[in-house]
């Protein structure tokens, strides 16, 4: 009997994961995880290991008139990587606008948390061309076993990809532990960052994302993480065509397998400040007024006392 239970339940899940995208039925994150046990958790995807990329600082992730990488990474000019597609697509964890892409498991919140966000109006052709901020790094959380992500960053509108500065504290299974790190990240078909750097609690951080070029159309784009207490930073280049960057992010709070409000940051808030988008490259105009909103998305986890703050200082609090 306990082996037709068994079997039972891996038919179950088959079944669940070929239902036919018209049915319109979601997984929840923790079948995700179960149908692919071996990969890992970057910030907005649940991605195979061999599709995650560290690159150098300053390596520049080239993309297609399609907006999509090509596989080639340079530095100084000089091609020093290639990786082929990844063969089987991600499963994308991060928001969609306001929609979460997945279903939620009772009891543990996984995804997109909350935070302060603005869908800018701008013309054909136009672009966020630079997106910046400062936060400090927060105390440790009083228990560990959870994934945390805190970044502002951009996306374009068509939620494709997204260019992003990133604190980390735990293991997404490529890189990290019970410590905070920071790296910049490209996250689209493939994902692709530069090498981790410890932070410690109390410290500055400062990140943006900033076009730094454009040639007939395609932008080069630079994604910097900066401790400034320390002096450390991780940063990536990116040449990209064929999008149009809209979506600001002032600061996104994102976790997995948090089952305990102790497993977040024990300060309990996180402040982004000095949040400011500017378009028009290369005179880089300041939005004004800033229009950040205040997100929230819906989780079944444990009642942590979530609240947001919206604005040129945006607070996410838990």
């Amino acid at each position: 009997m306990k082996t037709t239970r068994l079997a039972l339940s891996a038919i179950a899940v088959a079944a669940i994961l070929c239902v036919t995208a018209s049915a319109q039925v979601k997984l929840t994150y923790s079948q995700a995880r179960m149908a692919h046990p071996d990969w890992v958790q970057i910030p907005g995807e649940l991605i195979r290991p061999d599709c995650v990329h560290e690159i150098p600082n300053g390596a520049m992730i080239e993309t297609g008139s399609d907006g999509q990488p090509t596989g080639d990474v340079s530095l100084n000019g000089v091609r020093i990587a290639h990786y082929d597609a990844c063969p089987e697509a991600p499963i994308v964890t991060r928001t969609f606008g306001s929609q979460a892409d997945l279903e939620h498991d009772p009891g543990t919140q996984n995804g997109w948390v909350d935070g302060s966000q603005w869908l800018v109006s701008l013309g054909s052709g136009d672009n966020v061309d630079l997106q910046d901020g400062f936060w400090t790094v927060p105390t440790n959380p009083l228990d560990n076993g959870a994934l945390i992500y805190l970044f502002n960053g951009i996306e374009p509108g068509d939620f494709s990809a997204i260019l992003q500065p990133v604190l980390q504290y735990g293991s997404n299974g490529a890189f990290g532990g019970n410590y905070w790190v920071i790296a910049s990240w490209y996250v689209g078909p493939s994902g692709f960052h530069s090498g981790p750097e410890t932070v410690n609690p109390g410290d500055e951080l400062f990140g943006y994302t900033q076009i730094t070029g454009d040639s007939g159309g395609t932008l080069s784009w630079k994604v910097d993480a900066q401790d400034k207490t320390t002096g450390a930073f991780s940063y990536i280049t990116l040449q990209n065509s064929g999008e149009q960057w809209t979506w600001a992010l002032a600061g996104i709070l994102e976790v997995y397998s948090v089952s305990s409000c102790n497993q977040l940051p024990s300060d309990k808030k996180v402040a982004f400040t000095k949040s400011y988008a500017y378009h028009g490259y290369p005179e880089y105009d300041k939005l004004e007024p800033a229009e950040w909103s205040a997100m929230y998305w819906k989780n079944t986890g444990p009642a942590c006392k979530y609240s947001v703050t919206a604005g040129t200082t945006s607070t996410l609090h838990w």
